[in-house]
């Protein structure tokens, strides 16, 4: 099946990766570039995905430190309890938390799911934090991956 790239105001250029079996592209966003995956439903097409990531983007930001504020709810304690580097090192506040953590890319699913895919800054050893969304904007976990 032959995946023309698409062109959006909102998104750039997006191309498609077989491999992955979605578009991805470069966004410019938290003051730097951000990777959007959207994926294919079971028929190939991307067109819900695609309005949800339009109308999504819009918002970015606010969903962005959302996303953060869920991750300290569900991670923080975990950091602070198991994830310490050394007896040294003290626990960390919610902002110093928040302030590590650094927006990668963003995959949207065709069903509106968000997946917010974050560098760790090495809270917890290089590994990713996750934190998903449904598509009602309800934040559904906050994971360590990677």
């Amino acid at each position: 099946m032959n995946y023309p790239d698409i062109e959006c105001p909102e998104l750039g250029t997006l191309r498609y990766e077989e491999e992955y079996e979605c578009y991805k592209g470069q966004l410019k966003a938290q003051q730097s570039e951000l990777s959007i995956q959207l994926l294919t439903d079971e028929d190939g097409a991307v067109a819900s995905a695609l309005k949800r990531a339009t109308d999504f983007v819009k918002e970015l930001d606010k969903h962005a430190q959302s996303a953060r504020d869920y991750a300290v709810e569900g991670l923080l304690a975990i950091k602070n309890e198991i994830w310490i580097d050394d007896e040294d090192e003290e626990p960390l506040t919610p902002e110093q938390f928040k302030e590590r953590m650094v927006l990668d890319s963003i995959s949207i699913d065709s069903d509106g799911a968000v997946s917010f895919y974050h560098n760790d800054g090495d809270l917890f050893w290089g590994h990713c934090i996750l934190v998903t969304m449904d598509s009602e904007n309800n934040f559904t976990i906050a994971e360590i991956a990677g």
